[in-house]
């Protein structure tokens, strides 16, 4: 169980990081949206968990790639910190997310950041998908509490940390992760 939190905590830092700049720049996100975002990114990760099941199911040594999937995961989220047009960089730029630039996260422009939101929470569940059906419901959990943290966290405080190295302790995080699925 302390696996299943501690990933599902990993994998929501961006959503705590969505919601802060979100709250920074005072773009409201109605708990709607939060839920549609969410909900979005739960799909997604279940379609990887089934993947990640089938992985186990045909592949003699699928606890080893499953490994070696988090590894590459983790020194991809670590490296994406130097990419300007990853999603990373979103967060510098929360405003480019509200596509028709009302201030407000509509339902459409939250399923889109919930794709996003997802897409190396997929991979990760994919590796790690022996663990069940409840780390993609943990991370849907963690991901609608962290964003929603963050929006009021972002209303009321300025941070000194540069979101790239939330993405590089992230990052070696999930390599730990992998290795020790790999012993």
């Amino acid at each position: 169980m302390l696996k299943i939190l501690s990933l599902s905590i990993i994998l929501s830092i961006d959503a705590l990081f969505f919601g802060f700049s979100f709250g920074l720049n005072k773009i409201r996100l109605p708990l709607k949206s939060a839920a549609a975002m969410t909900l979005t990114g739960l799909v997604i990760i279940l379609g990887a968990i089934k993947l990640g099941d089938i992985m186990y199911a045909f592949l003699p040594h699928a606890k080893l790639i499953g490994g070696l999937i988090l590894i590459g995961m983790g020194i991809f989220l670590a490296a994406d910190c130097k990419n300007k047009g990853s999603l990373k960089s979103m967060l510098n730029k929360p405003e480019t997310t509200d596509i028709n630039r009302n201030g407000k996260i509509e339902t459409g422009e939250a399923m889109a950041i919930g794709i996003a939101l997802s897409i190396d929470s997929s991979a990760v569940v994919i590796g790690t998908a022996y663990l069940g059906i409840i780390l993609p419901l943990t991370i849907m959990i963690m991901q609608l509490i962290f964003l929603l943290a963050g929006v009021e966290a972002g209303k009321k405080i300025k941070p000194d940390i540069d979101s790239k190295y939330i993405s590089v302790i992230s990052g070696l995080i999930i390599i730990i992760l992998g290795f020790t699925q790999l012993i």
